[in-house]
């Protein structure tokens, strides 16, 4: 039996002489000098425009900036694949014309884009008009409300957020049940053998071809389907694919919630509500603001256009249909192009223009940006003027590429052209040209530089203002 009575001694014991003797005070000396808040100062900002190359971007791995910046580099050229499917015979009769599911669709593709000026102007119009989903007279409104109040506006802005995350979830909900059928998809590809019955039979109550069972697919989706994934992922450690989707279902299933009509109806009575009492709206004003409302949502609605219809239809055909891998392969860099050019983080509009002109074809790229630089003015301090910059490429049948680069900085238009090498030897002469056809449409120009183009530019090159800042763009749900 073991003795209770344990003693535990100290390497050093404790002597007794030492506690009689007189303790001395220690002076208490702060380790560190003490700071004086009055003479605290702000660290001096670094101008972004001095900054180059890659010291302009802080690394973060957890930025979705930084994956941004990373993949605009190595993202297909749109142009490159666009030229092959229209300028370049020998690709088109070797994959295009013999292929069994683009054949058709292609010969319907080059009758839709036989175009004259007027209807090249609608094409670029179309796009311009239905880049965003908040275009129209209302959205015009909204804007102009902006600029009139204080930029320090939260309650507005908020509200402001608030309806037009409701309204892009409330219009996308037919994309959003695609997403979350395809994702169920690919999820039910992914699973094992064993457990695909189960999850189909969950799946199986869905509806979602039917807008109004919103709230039955959300219950199921929530109680049951995303439960039985969270089961499977925690027992098996499935951090795959199957995750990646699940992911993506649930983005999905946030955005259905969010366009359900009652939060549209709220979100849209409390903007409503503030621009009432706020910018002394009357009934009438309120009205006519809800009814220019319902005028853009129909008019977005019902807007078309053959070209565009032909030229997306063919390519998702080539991306889901086609069995040429070379034609595929095509298909899907112009599709990535395409969606990486509607990215949150570029700051630029991008319009595109495949056209058979007079028995020519070409095609056409356009980047237009605006940003906000300090005014030539020095007398006007610290005031910053909005500058505009387009970026158009020409490839021509039978006549090469053409670069332009347009600026226009307070009322100041500059040209610099770069035309291909055969017409080299004709510089002189087409700055001439422009400059008399500029005179005749009554438009100055403060400087006009034509020169060989040595090689293409992508857009990147020409716009160099991808920077990351504090406030930009809400895009969370």
């Amino acid at each position: 039996m073991l003795d209770n009575n344990i003693s535990i001694k100290t390497n050093n014991p404790v002597n007794d002489n030492h506690l009689n003797k007189p303790k001395i005070k220690t002076e208490e000396v702060q380790p560190f000098n003490v700071i004086d808040p009055t003479k605290v100062i702000k660290p001096q900002k670094q101008d972004a425009s001095n900054q180059t190359g890659q010291n302009l971007y802080n690394y973060n791995p957890d930025s979705v900036f930084e994956k941004f910046i990373k993949s605009l580099h190595n993202s297909p050229v749109f142009a490159e694949s666009a030229r092959k499917l229209i300028l370049n015979r020998q690709f088109i009769n070797s994959n295009i014309k013999n292929d069994p599911v683009l054949g058709t669709l292609f010969k319907s593709f080059l009758e839709s884009i036989e175009m004259n000026d007027g209807e090249i102007l609608e094409f670029l119009k179309f796009q311009h008009g239905t880049y965003t989903k908040f275009n129209g007279e209302f959205f015009d409104a909204l804007r102009n409300l902006l600029s009139k109040t204080n930029a320090n506006n939260d309650d507005f802005k908020t509200a402001v957020k608030n309806f037009l995350r409701s309204y892009d979830c409330f219009v996308s909900l037919n994309e959003t049940n695609k997403s979350i059928e395809s994702a169920l998809t690919n999820i039910e590809r992914n699973l094992p053998q064993m457990l695909k019955e189960s999850f189909n039979e969950l799946t199986g109550k869905l509806l979602l071809d039917n807008g109004n069972s919103m709230e039955m697919n959300l219950n199921i989706l929530k109680n049951e389907i995303l439960p039985f994934m969270g089961r499977y992922i925690s027992k098996m450690n499935d951090f795959g694919a199957v995750k990646d989707y699940v992911s993506l279902l649930i983005h999905n299933m946030v955005r259905m919630e969010t366009a359900s009509k009652e939060n549209f109806a709220d979100s849209m009575e409390t903007l409503f509500e503030y621009i009432k009492y706020n910018f002394d709206f009357s009934e009438k004003d309120i009205e006519d603001l809800r009814l220019s409302l319902l005028n853009t949502y129909e008019t977005s609605s019902s807007i078309k256009n053959n070209s565009v219809d032909s030229f997306l239809k063919l390519i998702k055909s080539g991306v889901t249909e086609s069995e040429n891998l070379v034609s595929k392969g095509m298909m899907e860099e112009m599709t990535e192009s395409l969606l990486f050019s509607q990215n949150v983080h570029l700051p630029l509009m991008h319009m595109f223009l495949p056209v058979n002109y007079n028995g020519m074809f070409m095609f056409s790229e356009l980047w237009i940006g605006k940003s906000y630089e300090e005014s030539s003015d020095k007398k006007k301090k610290q005031e910053y003027v909005q500058t505009y910059k387009v970026f158009v490429t020409f490839d021509i049948q039978n006549i090469g590429y053409f670069e332009t680069t347009l600026v226009l900085k307070e009322s100041k238009l500059s040209l610099d052209i770069y035309v291909p090498n055969n017409l080299s030897g004709s510089i002189g002469k087409i700055r001439e040209d422009l400059i008399s056809i500029l005179d005749k449409n009554n438009l100055s120009v403060s400087n006009i530089s034509v020169q060989e183009s040595v090689r293409k530019r992508r857009f990147n090159e020409v716009f160099s203002n991808f920077i990351e800042r504090k406030i930009g763009v809400d895009v969370t749900i």
